[in-house]
């Protein structure tokens, strides 16, 4: 939840966020609230969620992520409330098999 991006909306856009989360079936763990003076407030929020090991990454809005879903997807779900969205993790690359044809 970036206050930034927010504003004083950020009380309601949390509370959506984490309805969203258990509406989806997620085991709603924390809101990451990036300190205002990151230089990197997604890169921040990030690092936390992969040493937290979580599966998806909610946000009210792509404003949330500077509009940059492929950011957060290259480990992590991405689940948006408005609108009602899911970006699937990108997929690792396909392991090759070598063997005689």
């Amino acid at each position: 939840m970036r206050g930034d991006v927010s504003g004083l909306q950020a009380p309601r856009h949390a509370a959506a966020v984490q309805r969203h989360a258990c509406a989806l079936g997620y085991h709603y763990v924390y809101t990451i609230r990036p300190p205002r003076d990151a230089a990197d407030a997604i890169g921040y929020a990030l690092g936390i969620a992969a040493g937290l090991d979580v599966a998806a990454i909610v946000v009210y809005d792509l404003d949330q992520v500077d509009n940059q879903p492929a950011r957060v997807c290259e480990d992590f779900d991405l689940e948006t409330v408005c609108p009602a969205t899911t970006w699937a993790r990108v997929a690792g690359p396909a392991s090759v098999e070598t063997g005689a044809a």
